[in-house]
């Protein structure tokens, strides 16, 4: 029973170095208190739409989740690969009734020799599944720098039409013709109803600015979300159009698509099924077991050897590979509808520019000339009232068409492929 306690003290030691080496768990608690802190609005200045890219690639959220996943799937990768520990067994019986020696003891250490070489293919597969977390990075920020650039686009536009609402509004020119409206009306020159007309119409313009700028306070909010950072945030945007010039549309080649970033990163992903596939494949040959083993029986030690291995008769793995078969024809046809998508998409970019592109020139003189009519007596003020709101209608759709046509090359940029 002394060579009982010592190997048995002598394999407690054992098993207590082992267990010193494993990790212990920590818990880590969110600081609400210095995240609000941390997060406190400020001012942001943003002199171009690349200054606008630059802080939503640092601080959008959903860009950042991705970042954080990429982070732990190489983590994992980096940890895939290992052979399985080793394992200790160890068997004690007690011989009934009591003999010279009542206890038979026998224990054994066994290594797994990995034939089938799945730990290297694993590895292969987590490496590549990390990978397709990067490409889905890399894509989410081509798609968030476009998204923002088109944002900053429609808050641009916004503003300009909120400045020509309130420079239509404070025109002197429009308020000296409603005022001489006034007096031709009490003088019976202007009938009632053509004044109440002009008035309406004045009227509805106000109405049209405080709508644009209650769009503004919604777009500016959606603006600074996707920019990630938090309300209340001060914006200083740039004083200048942020418009991209026209360059000659290249033709559509659906096989050049087929190195964009959005099909590369559903393509990563096919090749990490791929590896993945192969690792169940692996999975259903055998590996050998092998190790020393110890046994005791009538007062005498026993050295051995003991061996182990599956055989693969039914099971073979077979669920799993079935379910990596699976995802990797999933993958494969999310592929290709990612780039029959991109296809369509790029056909319909380049319609919709071209058709925008076919505008007639906008007149430039027209306020010029009803001001010099009215000054000699050939245009009356109410007609002139009428042909200002043609000249404010027509600067509005110009500028909407301006951001349209910014638009529009933003998304032929966004849906073509970099040289």
């Amino acid at each position: 029973m002394k060579v009982f306690g010592m190997k048995a003290l002598l394999g407690l030691a054992v098993c207590g170095l082992m267990l010193g080496g494993c990790r212990s768990y920590e818990q880590r608690p969110i600081d609400w208190a210095a995240e609000a802190q941390r997060e406190a609005p400020g001012e942001v200045r943003i002199e171009t739409a690349r200054d606008a890219v630059t802080v939503a690639l640092v601080g959008n959220p959903e860009i950042n989740a991705l970042r954080l996943k990429h982070a732990n799937s190489r983590r994992v990768a980096k940890q895939t690969g290992w052979w399985e520990d080793p394992e200790f067994d160890v068997d004690l019986t007690r011989i009934l009734p009591s003999t010279s020696h009542p206890f038979l003891m026998g224990s054994s250490l066994t290594f797994t020799l990995p034939l089938s070489g799945v730990p290297g293919c694993e590895a292969r597969a987590a490496e590549l599944y990390a990978a397709a977390d990067e490409a889905a990075v890399c894509a989410k920020e081509h798609e968030l720098a476009f998204d923002v650039r088109a944002a900053l686009i429609r808050l641009m536009a916004l503003r300009e039409r909120i400045r020509l609402l309130r420079a239509y509004g404070a025109d002197m020119q429009i308020q000296k013709a409603l005022d001489t409206a006034e007096k031709l009306n009490q003088a019976g020159e202007v009938t009632a109803g053509d004044l109440a007309s002009a008035k309406r119409r004045r009227h509805e313009r106000l109405h049209r600015l405080r709508a644009a700028e209650r769009e503004w306070v919604t777009e500016e909010m959606a603006f600074v979300r996707v920019l990630g950072l938090m309300p209340g945030t001060k914006l200083v945007l740039p004083e200048a159009d942020v418009h991209r010039h026209h360059e000659e549309m290249p033709a559509l080649d659906p096989l050049a698509l087929s190195k964009h970033v959005r099909v590369q990163s559903v393509l990563a992903k096919h090749d990490a099924t791929e590896a993945a596939l192969e690792t169940e494949i692996r999975r259903q040959y055998p590996d050998l077991k092998i190790g020393p083993a110890y046994s005791r029986e009538d007062g005498m030690d026993r050295l051995g050897i003991v061996a182990g291995l599956t055989l693969p008769l039914w099971n073979r793995n077979r669920k799993g590979i079935a379910e990596a078969e699976g995802a990797r024809d999933e993958a494969r046809l999310e592929a290709l509808n990612a780039w029959r998508d991109l296809v369509r998409d790029a056909a319909a970019a380049r319609a919709n520019l071209s058709s925008l592109l076919d505008h007639p020139p906008a007149p430039n003189t027209e306020r010029e000339k009803a001001e010099k009519l009215v000054e000699n007596g050939e245009l009356g003020v109410v007609d002139y009232l009428s042909v200002r709101e043609e000249i404010a209608d027509l600067e509005l759709e110009e500028a909407e068409w301006r951001r349209d046509v910014c638009l529009a090359c933003d998304e032929v940029a966004r849906l073509s492929v970099d040289e």
